[in-house]
């Protein structure tokens, strides 16, 4: 074998070992947009910051889709992740311990439509956005309830009064509301409770060694470096909340999901 043929032998297997080293290198992260300040295209994010944190070895690839899309894509192995996830949301799913932020679930209503707490839920015609999974943390007021692809198509089913309380993240909600302000005047919405939300993995052993990395680094971001990203945005840390001694008074109720640790 020449010389020449010999380099182009060693320059071929280097450049297929490369690419084979890549994959695990590299995570897939896939996820909604909830711009400016959680997720963006500009990668810069609350929850993109802390995932540079938490992996600063790995090269992390976003793929920005729905919610129930991004789900979809973990489930089949085209992605490694998915954010925002509610404890336990999917059986499927592999959970960290520790949780990296909260939604605030918000209740909208007509403003004639009463509200004193969660209560108010009970045997009422309920709507969030697919694959959200709330009466998994609600179920004790035995709902019945409607998933919308989105939430303006939720505001049409509350405005037609084929639903008598739309749930979200109040978030999402003025994001929404912001780009349509009318509707302030036409609806009450009111914060009510707290659910932590994980990243959640796929179930295999990629996924295992990701989530152990998650859990060992929180340890050590939960001292003061998360609440500081949070901070820098000008974001509450919801978490807090949650993690009040039981003796303090909670202004929102902390949902969990059955058998969650």
């Amino acid at each position: 074998m020449s010389v020449c043929k010999i380099l182009k032998y060693l320059i071929l297997a280097f450049y297929c070992q490369m690419s084979w080293a890549k994959p695990a290198d590299s995570i897939v992260v896939a996820t909604a947009l909830w711009s400016p300040h959680f997720v963006n295209g500009q990668e810069n994010g609350i929850y993109q910051l802390l995932l540079s944190q938490v992996y600063p070895d790995k090269h992390i690839r976003y793929i920005y889709t729905s919610y129930a899309r991004s789900k979809h894509l973990v489930s089949t192995g085209k992605a490694d992740l998915w954010l925002g996830s509610y404890e336990q949301e999917e059986s499927w799913a592999l959970y960290p311990h520790h949780a990296h932020d909260a939604d605030l679930v918000a209740a909208i209503h007509l403003k004639d439509t009463p509200w004193a707490g969660s209560s108010s839920l009970s045997q009422q015609t309920v709507s969030w956005i697919s694959d959200y999974g709330f009466e998994k943390y609600l179920a004790k007021w035995q709902m019945t309830f409607y998933e919308a692809s989105d939430l303006d198509t939720a505001l049409k089913l509350l405005h037609g009064k084929r639903v008598r309380y739309v749930l979200d993240d109040i978030g999402e909600i003025n994001t929404y509301l912001n780009e349509y302000p009318a509707m302030r005047d036409e609806l009450q919405i009111t914060p009510f409770a707290i659910i932590k939300i994980y990243p959640a993995f796929k179930n295999n052993e990629k996924g295992r060694g990701l989530a152990n990395q998650w859990d060992k680094a929180m340890k050590r971001l939960s001292q003061g470096k998360l609440q500081a990203i949070f901070a820098e945005k000008d974001k509450a840390f919801l978490l807090a909340a949650c993690n009040q001694p039981a003796a303090t008074p909670l202004q929102y109720e902390c949902l969990e999901a059955p058998g969650s640790h």
